[in-house]
């Protein structure tokens, strides 16, 4: 593998050449570590989420796992298409009643 020939982005020539000394199998290891690390934190976020979604946590609660605040738990929750409040016939009919 020719690290100059697969890696154009001077960036990216520079870390090969500067922290893994142009030996691009150390440095496609890395890559992979790295996406593995992502995926393995994006399953735990996304459990987190599900698990709100069963109401067994709380976007508080969820927020100090991942270390977050609300606001971007309930960014998370938009990116995942999960519903920040669920509307049931219960949840109008109090609202409802409120207004009595």
């Amino acid at each position: 593998m020719n690290g100059t020939t697969i890696y154009q982005d001077p960036s990216i020539l520079n870390i090969l050449e500067t922290k893994f000394y142009n030996d691009t199998e150390k440095f496609v290891e890395a890559i992979k570590e790295m996406f593995q690390i992502k995926n393995r934190l994006e399953r735990q976020e996304y459990n987190l989420l599900k698990a709100y979604d069963r109401g067994e946590l709380s976007i508080g609660q969820i927020g100090t796992i991942l270390n977050l605040s609300k606001y971007e738990v309930m960014e998370l929750l938009e990116k995942y298409d999960i519903p920040f409040i669920r509307v049931d016939e219960a949840y109008i009919e109090h609202e409802f009643n409120a207004f009595k």
